[in-house]
């Protein structure tokens, strides 16, 4: 049985290579072409472009894991079921469980490998790609800033107000500059309760240098705020990082996916801690939630591929080898729909702000989905 369950894993190998590549070549090459205006009218340098989708890519490695282990499992017993080597398998008395199990038993390793590799690979990646756009404002032929206007942090953290904005080679003038740190992320322990008023400052790469400020703190036992002394330089520094737009006007890249997974940058366990902290102050924040239980459906959605691939290409092997090709691409199909229905599910909306579905149902939805019907053709076929 050894052989066995080697010869099925060396037969899925070439598949899920294939199509693990496929369709992250195929999500870079759409999230490029949907950009390429963007790009080419800011005249963005070729580095910082090809440094963007280097970053981007182990997302997309993440995010596709699920559907390149559809695509080997359904392609693996396509070509094993049109060489009629499943009957014969079947005529030697093993079960279609038995035959099937180390696709099950590779759909769980590939689940926790996803897993580890969005805790650690996906939030670091995150992280340069973050760096690569706050490089970009500094390195325009020409800039259009939203003078004027509060800007919010791209994670929410502070709100900056700049009441001009002047290029200069290699950095950005700033001036009339005040910075606030949010309640909520203050309240999270994700920043320091902090109000800085500067008359004149800098911006490069995501460093936000300013001269001439007050800034003033609000620790948890503290009754009023307190002016923080100034420093020997006479310098304060905060690493922001902000959307590109705000230096320059229409910069604003398509990034349908990256929208949808806001907790990229962000662990597992990291998640957990904010929760289990909101839950003792009484407070119930479904996205955040959302993020969570998405965390870990999403890695697991392999297993899932796993349970409910196999039986399915055996039904429609009939139709020859094209049809596991045909039926991998309806399974992604239906995968990438079902989870995105299920994540508007789970999203407050309308009048009420009231969701349809709760966070771990929501979540979870997709998987459950596949696997009752992984089962139920699995039972048919035996």
């Amino acid at each position: 049985m050894r052989n066995l369950d080697r010869y099925l894993l060396r037969e899925m190998f070439v598949p899920f290579m294939i199509g693990q590549a496929a369709i992250v070549l195929l999500l870079t090459g759409s999230v490029l072409y949907n950009n390429a205006d963007v790009l080419l009218v800011n005249r963005v340098p070729m580095q910082f472009v090809v440094r963007m989708v280097l970053y981007f890519i182990p997302f997309l490695i993440h995010m596709t894991m699920p559907v390149a282990m559809a695509v080997g499992a359904s392609l693996a017993v396509s070509k094993l079921a049109a060489g009629s080597e499943i009957t014969v398998m079947r005529a030697a008395g093993i079960p279609l469980v038995r035959i099937f199990a180390p696709i099950v038993c590779l759909g769980l390793v590939m689940s926790v490998a996803d897993f580890f590799f969005g805790e650690y690979a996906v939030p670091a990646a995150s992280d340069r790609f973050q760096e690569v756009l706050n490089e970009i404002p500094t390195h325009l032929p020409a800039i259009q800033p939203q003078n004027g206007v509060w800007i919010t942090a791209s994670d929410q953290s502070y709100v900056i107000f700049v009441r001009t904005i002047t290029q200069h080679p290699g950095y950005l003038g700033l001036h009339g500059v005040e910075i606030a740190s949010s309640p909520a992320a203050a309240f999270n322990k994700e920043t320091d309760s902090l109000v800085i008023f500067a008359k004149d400052g800098t911006y490069a790469n995501g460093v936000w240098t300013l001269s001439n400020y007050g800034a003033f703190h609000h620790g948890d036992d503290d009754a009023d705020w307190q002016k923080i002394p100034q420093t020997k330089d006479g310098t304060f520094r905060l690493n922001i990082s902000v959307d590109p737009q705000v230096f320059q006007k229409g910069f604003l890249l398509q990034l349908p996916m990256w929208k949808m997974a806001g907790s990229t940058t962000r662990t597992f366990l990291q998640l957990r801690d904010t929760i289990e902290h909101n839950r003792k102050e009484g407070i119930y924040d479904v996205f955040l939630l959302l993020d969570y239980y998405f965390k870990l459906s999403i890695p697991f959605s392999c297993l899932a591929m796993a349970i409910c691939c196999p039986p399915m290409a055996l039904r429609f092997a009939r139709g020859g080898g094209f049809m596991g090709t045909l039926l991998s691409i309806c399974l992604v199909f239906v995968y990438w729909n079902t989870m995105l229905l299920m994540r508007i599910l789970g999203s407050p909306s309308g009048a009420s702000q009231t969701a349809l579905l709760a966070p771990m149902p929501a979540a979870w939805g997709q998987n459950l989905i596949f696997l009752i019907a992984g089962l139920w053709v699995l039972k048919k076929s035996e």
